[in-house]
């Protein structure tokens, strides 16, 4: 990366850990081996998974053998939403802020004859529980409610919305993608069913996450194929990105203090040596993420105009760069900047002196394009 770039991208992805990489490094060499092969070299392999997966379940504070690794969240979302058992027919409540990934696994089983119900959330981004209780009125199969959302960092009350979800005899799933490194997370407080995770948002490797299922809660395999992960994922387990992921996500969680208050620090810099836009009013949330609307611009020109800067920053998911439509947290909000706003998410490597200085290469670039007339 170019020493004058300043990335302010980290709800897209981390820089992985150099204690995560020395974890990961020996199961790409000296013990390469094949986790589910009988001999004795490819049990130390298997130790090795098994000890990532305890380590998982710690971090979770969830029982023994609930864990399960995938390729990705996304595939995580798709194994909790498209193979858990639930009625044929049994009503899927989901909320308008989550993950594209999400929202795509409900209309895929709409498709199939479920029937669906979308909870929108407060003007400020945060998904009630009374809400969730309106949409599951008569009862429902499955509650999609993420934990911290991507786009405007809102923190959803999801032990309460879990409390709901029972009593109406549903099962509930969150993502909890972009709240690992802000947020304690605990299955057992917070009463989920199910709960994903994927490893380059906290500092690990691309390529792997995670699903917790709780115990007694039926899931099928999505993926075919041979025995791994108790028969729910077939494919060669990979031994390094597991070993990875492991001692992330127990990083992660054990410094969630040290970690928000870096962010506020960081943030309030950044806010500090702004003097143009306007922070987008949210509920709960996390610090590492937020959300200025700059009325008159917008913000996929804006982003642009900021890359060419120095400054990486983004107008929402990742998965959807390059849409023209405004993030869809913002207009179930009923924002009336929605596409005129810009992401910047902040990391435990972003310095206080490059969240002034981006701060103020946005107050010079929004200047010079409102000069310009865009």
């Amino acid at each position: 990366m170019k020493e004058r770039v300043i990335y302010l991208d980290y709800a897209a992805t981390t820089p992985v850990d150099g204690e995560v990489i020395a974890a990961a490094l020996p199961y790409y060499g000296s013990t390469f081996f094949n986790p589910a092969s009988s001999h004795t070299l490819g049990q130390v392999a298997a130790s090795a998974v098994e000890f990532s997966r305890r380590a998982c379940e710690k971090a979770l504070n969830a029982e023994r053998g609930t864990v399960f690794f995938t390729s990705s969240g996304t595939e995580a979302v798709n194994q909790a939403i498209k193979c858990v058992d639930i009625p044929s027919n049994g009503k899927i409540v989901v909320s308008a802020i989550e993950h594209e990934s999400v929202k795509a696994c409900v209309e895929r089983l709409k498709a199939r004859g479920h029937e669906t119900a979308t909870v929108m959330p407060t003007a400020d981004g945060i998904i009630t529980p009374e809400a969730v209780a309106e949409a599951a009125a008569g009862g429902a199969a499955l509650v999609c409610v993420m934990t911290v959302n991507n786009i405007v960092g809102t923190i959803q009350p999801i032990k309460e919305i879990a409390e709901v979800a029972h009593a109406h005899g549903a099962l509930m799933f969150t993502d909890a993608v972009q709240a690992v490194n802000a947020t304690e997370l605990d299955v057992k407080q917070s009463g989920v069913d199910m709960l994903c995770a994927s490893g380059h948002k906290f500092y690990s490797l691309k390529g792997c996450g995670l699903l917790y299922v709780r115990e007694g809660v039926k899931i099928r395999p999505l993926i075919d194929g041979g025995n791994q992960e108790s028969g729910l994922r077939a494919g060669t387990v990979d031994v390094p990105a597991v070993i990875a992921i492991a001692e992330a996500i127990r990083r992660a969680q054990n410094g969630v203090s040290e970690y928000n208050a870096h962010a506020k620090e960081v943030r309030g810099a950044f806010l500090s040596a702004l003097n143009c836009g306007e922070p987008i009013k949210v509920g709960a949330h996390v610090d590492d993420i937020l959300l200025v609307a700059f009325d008159g611009i917008d913000g996929g020109r804006l982003a642009v105009a900021l890359s060419v800067a120095g400054v990486c920053c983004s107008v929402g998911s990742a998965c959807s760069a390059g849409s023209a439509t405004p993030p869809d947290a913002l207009v179930a909000m009923k924002h009336p900047f929605a596409g005129q706003s810009v992401r910047f998410s902040f990391g435990k490597h972003t310095t206080v002196e490059q969240a002034a200085h981006a701060a103020k290469t946005v107050n010079e670039v929004v200047e010079k394009l409102r000069l310009a007339g865009k």
